[in-house]
């Protein structure tokens, strides 16, 4: 998926983002090869690496986990919007368990 198509499929969400978070979900977004809900994952988990390698910061962090935690939040909406069966699959691959 391009980061245009992804960019205009979180545009549809309802209710919107605040504008601040909306613009941290913007540019996280990158295009990928992946399914809709898997792109969303990975982006979540990009964020969350970043936030994790900075063990000293407090606040400032605080909206850099909103944001991983709305990408994924919006990987398991988008699954469940094309496949809810694939619900528990999504959840093993975002937790690493891709048994």
């Amino acid at each position: 998926m391009t980061r245009e198509e992804l960019l205009r499929w979180l545009e549809t969400r309802r209710p919107a983002p605040p504008a601040e978070l909306r613009a941290h979900l913007e540019s996280a977004v990158t295009d990928a090869e992946l399914a809709l809900p898997d792109h969303l994952a990975e982006l979540g988990r990009r964020v969350l690496a970043r936030v994790a390698d900075q063990p000293s910061g407090e606040r400032e962090l605080a909206l850099e986990l909103l944001t991983a935690d709305a990408l994924v939040t919006y990987a398991f909406e988008a699954q469940a919007e094309a496949d809810p069966a694939g619900l528990t699959s999504l959840a093993a691959r975002i937790a690493g368990d891709e048994r």
